[in-house]
């Protein structure tokens, strides 16, 4: 299980909740971050927790609902943090190496779950109830990167939310899929141009 993971997994522990509640949520994780969501039936996650079928459905209305309840507050978690990191910057270009390193440090610690989100949760009953607020919600990271937009007069201020994120993401993704699903390694070279084609598609007009 990713640190991430790991992470949340220790706070569902301390977290104040009926034990049965707090059982299902530890187990769902483990599994679906393991298996997958697909792969994962209710009555797998019931037997490993030592519940029964009924108790899941008592806290949640379906096994989507149960993924949506996990992976809301850790989404909303990496929101916070991540974005809490970037007033600290005074120039384009230090921020974008910060972004680079930082989220390519996350996406290596906690494949597993940026894998689970991509392949799993992003289906036509998730979205909503997962993204709307994270996304699109105030201090969601569409605002908060319009927010970065206007703090730097470099950045082309014509450029939408979903344009801003693809210049972002882009690089950094297709750089993850390489080393991480692929195996391909990089270096520092590869680093170092992932900065420069973020900085490029953010200033070009």
């Amino acid at each position: 299980m990713s640190q991430l993971l790991t992470n949340y997994a220790e706070k569902l522990t301390q977290a104040q909740m009926p034990a049965g509640k707090k059982k299902v949520l530890k187990t769902a994780l483990k599994l679906f971050a393991s298996n997958g969501f697909h792969a994962t039936t209710t009555a797998k996650i019931a037997r490993e927790a030592g519940v029964s079928e009924g108790t899941i459905y008592k806290y949640f209305s379906s096994k989507e609902d149960l993924l949506a309840k996990l992976l809301h507050p850790v989404l909303a978690e990496i929101k916070h943090n991540f974005f809490g990191q970037l007033g600290d910057f005074a120039d384009l270009k230090s921020l974008v190496a910060f972004v680079v390193t930082d989220r390519l440090q996350f996406i290596t610690a906690n494949f597993d779950f940026i894998r689970l989100i991509a392949q799993e949760a992003l289906t036509d009953q998730l979205t909503g109830q997962l993204y709307g607020d994270i996304v699109t919600g105030p201090n969601g990271v569409f605002p908060q990167l319009t927010a970065i937009q206007h703090a730097f007069p470099e950045i082309n201020q014509s450029l939408t939310p979903v344009q801003l994120v693809r210049a972002f993401t882009g690089p950094i993704l297709t750089y993850s899929l390489q080393t991480q699903l692929f195996h391909v390694p990089g270096d520092k070279a590869d680093l170092a141009l992932i900065q420069r084609q973020i900085i490029a598609s953010l200033t070009s007009k």
